[in-house]
């Protein structure tokens, strides 16, 4: 466990990696589409509706999936997107943890490693979405607080569909790949004037076809885009490609920031008319590693241990 929290504050600029999970009372079956919070005023978690929501939480690179199932069996499980979904967590809590109102729903458990006390706000945002902010009390008195979006989902969360496709090759690529331009990259995107956060991930191997998938929270299916590197233009510092494909992105922009990390843009304009932009944005995309080389700086392992 200890290696994850880590890994997570290595790659966020503030926050270190969290997970809870809610239980409610049994609502029945999951329902298609998720009834909104309770607009009277009561303290019981009832008022918190069956299904399945997830999201990203850019403080300590997250993907986080809470599932409020009709079994009473209920997680928020926490997803670490720089490792390739390597590391996870998941804390389970009971009916008597929850407490909601006629605005939101209040879950009060522990963190999963530290055993701090551990808050989570759930309300409704738009439609179906959900708007959590997570608040520790850390043994210092000071209050570690973070907040994401979370999106309904009917089908396989995304974790799930990438970690059934990719683990096994993740592993290969990176075993083979540990310090050059090539390797498993994964990391977070965003579309300028959103507030939308996306999972993306490059696979970039040597004389192969590189693949560019984007997954957005709440979709059931990811888009995947490819390109031959034989095409790539560098010019200053920078690495520019085009897409065989029109959907997100038709042009892709690479800077190797540092030997681990890959700062990018992306452009989609239309192909009859390339003048037309249609969307851009920025990606950060982490190497994925081997899980026994995610090893920690010695003042941050100091910090662990006090």
């Amino acid at each position: 466990m200890k290696a994850l929290l880590s890994i997570a504050l290595l790659f966020a600029i503030a926050g270190c990696a969290r997970q809870l999970s809610a239980t409610s009372q049994p609502q029945g079956d999951v329902a298609q589409k998720p009834p909104a919070l309770s607009h009277h005023a009561q303290s019981t978690p009832a008022n918190l509706p069956t299904g399945t929501w997830e999201g990203i939480n850019r403080s300590g690179a997250l993907f986080m999936v809470l599932n409020i199932a009709a079994d009473g069996q209920h997680s928020l499980s926490s997803f670490n997107i720089a490792s390739g979904m390597q590391f996870s967590k998941r804390v389970s809590f009971s009916n008597k943890d929850i407490k909601c109102d006629a605005f939101s729903c209040q879950i009060f458990t522990q963190s999963a490693d530290e055993q701090l006390p551990l808050k989570i706000n759930l309300t409704y945002h738009i439609e179906d979405d959900l708007l959590a902010t997570e608040m520790t009390l850390l043994q210092s008195g000071a209050i570690l607080s973070s907040g994401y979006r979370l999106h309904w989902v009917n089908s396989t969360p995304a974790p799930q569909r990438f970690i059934a496709k990719q683990a096994d090759k993740i592993k290969a690529i990176a075993a083979e790949h540990k310090h050059n331009r090539f390797g498993f990259w994964s990391g977070i995107l965003e579309r300028a004037n959103e507030d939308q956060l996306y999972f993306a991930t490059l696979d970039y191997q040597p004389d192969q076809i590189a693949t560019f998938t984007v997954y957005r929270p709440g979709f059931a299916h990811e888009t995947t885009m490819t390109f031959d590197p034989k095409g790539l233009k560098q010019k200053n510092g920078e690495l520019t490609i085009s897409l065989d494909s029109i959907h997100f992105a038709s042009q892709l922009t690479l800077r190797y920031a540092r030997n681990d990390v890959i700062e990018g843009d992306f452009e989609q304009r239309f192909d009859r008319y390339p003048e037309r932009l249609i969307s851009h944005g920025n990606f950060q995309l982490y190497r994925v590693k081997l899980p026994g080389d995610y090893t920690p700086p010695k003042w941050l392992e100091k910090l662990l241990n006090e």
